[in-house]
């Protein structure tokens, strides 16, 4: 059938109101009854998310993400992370270009940030990068491989050329580059082969959750995938090694819940060489251990999953140094630090500083250089508001069970940072945590908690996607309510945290030997 993406996200909205019905009855319905209309709710998601036909996970690729990913990666040695857009511009002109409108600047990136300027400049840069960084072979090759990209393989156009190429070109780090290089060797005409990756990725970590748990939180797991607003772009399948970090993150999370602290610090580490965001999720567990202190205790697990983490940095970022050597490691610390300032921000990113200065109306369309001004005014009050909410809930969690406490995580990641939104897809440790409570809570955990979790996530993600359909292009709109509603739910989690605190007792129960009150 292929049906058209608008109908796709269409459909997601219902499957999250079915999701959030599903949660809230789940204690009232029969066991097999609810996992029945949970495999429905997936097995439907699976063909919407597909489209209903078998272009989207068979054929079709992101020729936008695999420009930056998989070209700047294949020729990572002559492009460095600056280069890149010259590079593409100039070869394209070459060859009876510009193939596609691209208008009158691009985005030009040198050591002092990023800036507009006109495309005749990115033609003199391409040439000295072509004459300087190239062999005539390596310059043949990747010519032949961006014009493969551009035009040969379905996707780009107009509109996306020219916002490509004023786009803050390529991130990944260092590790990624490491880690991924080998890939990149793949002849382009056969690049669709690398979108099934993450394919892996995400099929280990539901696997790591099946394993950790049950087969019905696995099921919970990957219904999420079908339905998240994150998962939109970029398409699974349609690119490559983009959902690395958070599987890693929620393999992690099994291990730490099957007894196994330092090698899910060890692969925490590991995805945080990745993202560098990623390392985030020790806060759950350092304040966990923080406040055991205060209480004269010294938490075993958290001085393991540290001395992990720090096992995995010096293992993937020390192969990376060792490898591209520490100039170009330098190099991308500064091009990430000048990218996440105010100015810089774009209308996909999300977070608390999307939050405070958004009320509710539809217009402007886009952020406004005024709003970025108010964003970076606000940052007394947001950095104030993100320390009373990580207190709170830090200290709520500090009776959690360890999984648990890894998987809030995230709370510092939305109040912290502005991610682009399809980096909150990391919503998925959360959501498999409270998946995991309403199948089979623990001894001394509260289901009803984990209820209200579940169906506040997935009451985010049917806004999302009902936003998406019914404002479309409205972005301020879209990211705005969504970080006050991901701020609500923090509030929310927090104080129920603080007083579940001091109405129960520890969870002593050890990692690993789960058990049930369900």
């Amino acid at each position: 059938m292929d049906i058209s993406r608008s109908l796709s996200e269409t459909w997601k909205f219902w499957l999250c109101g079915g999701a959030v019905l599903l949660a809230i009855a789940w204690t009232l319905l029969h066991p097999r009854v609810a996992r029945g209309i949970l495999v429905l709710l997936l097995a439907f998601g699976v063909l919407d998310y597909c489209r209903f036909g078998f272009k989207l996970p068979f054929r079709q690729v992101d020729t936008y993400d695999l420009i930056h990913y998989y070209l700047n990666t294949k020729y990572y040695d002559e492009l460095g992370y600056y280069d890149l857009y010259p590079a593409c511009i100039l070869a394209d002109h070459e060859n009876g270009g510009p193939r596609f409108h691209e208008g009158d600047k691009f985005m030009d990136q040198d050591d002092d940030g990023h800036h507009l300027a006109p495309i005749s400049v990115a033609l003199d840069e391409g040439r000295q990068v072509r004459d300087t960084k190239f062999t005539p072979e390596r310059w043949k090759a990747f010519t032949h491989d961006f014009l493969y990209l551009q035009r040969d393989v379905e996707g780009m156009n107009d509109e996306l050329w020219k916002q490509l190429i004023q786009d803050h070109g390529f991130n990944g780090t260092t590790v990624w580059v490491l880690q991924s290089l080998p890939f990149a060797q793949l002849p382009v005409e056969y690049i669709k082969t690398l979108g099934y990756l993450d394919l892996v990725w995400l099929g280990a970590a539901i696997g790591a959750v099946m394993w950790a748990w049950d087969g019905t939180t696995a099921l919970w797991a990957a219904l999420f995938l079908m339905v998240s607003y994150s998962t939109r772009w970029p398409t699974i399948t349609w690119a490559f090694n983009r959902y690395d970090y958070v599987s890693l993150l929620v393999i992690a999370m099994a291990c730490v819940r099957k007894g196994r602290p330092i090698l899910g610090g060890f692969l925490t580490g590991w995805s945080t060489t990745l993202r560098m965001f990623p390392a985030m999720w020790l806060y759950g567990p350092g304040a966990k251990g923080v406040f055991g202190l205060l209480e004269r205790k010294v938490h075993q697990p958290a001085l393991k999953l540290l001395a992990g983490f720090c096992l995995g940095i010096a293992v993937f970022q020390g192969a990376a140094t060792l490898y591209f050597g520490p100039e170009i490691v330098r190099t991308h610390y500064d091009n990430m630090e000048d990218h996440n300032k105010s100015e810089n921000l774009s209308s996909r990113r999300i977070g608390l500083a999307l939050a405070l200065p958004f009320r509710g109306d539809l217009l402007p369309k886009n952020i406004t250089t005024a709003e970025k001004e108010v964003i970076e005014h606000q940052k007394p009050l947001r950095y104030a508001i993100s320390g009373i909410v990580m207190l709170v809930m830090g200290w709520g969690l500090r009776k959690r069970r360890d999984e648990e406490v890894f998987a809030y995580g995230f709370i510092p990641f939305f109040l912290l940072t502005t991610a682009s939104y399809y980096y909150y897809i990391a919503r998925w440790t959360l959501w498999v945590a409270h998946a995991a409570g309403l199948v089979k809570p623990d001894v001394g955990e509260s289901r009803t908690r984990h209820t209200a979790g579940l169906a506040m996530l997935a009451g985010i993600e049917l806004f999302t996607n009902h936003s998406e359909v019914t404002y479309p292009d409205h972005r301020v709109y879209l990211i705005g309510g969504t970080a006050w509603l991901l701020l609500g739910y923090a509030v929310v989690m927090g104080v129920w945290l603080l007083v579940e605190s001091h109405r129960t007792p520890p969870l002593t129960v050890e990692a690993g030997t789960p058990t049930s009150n369900a």
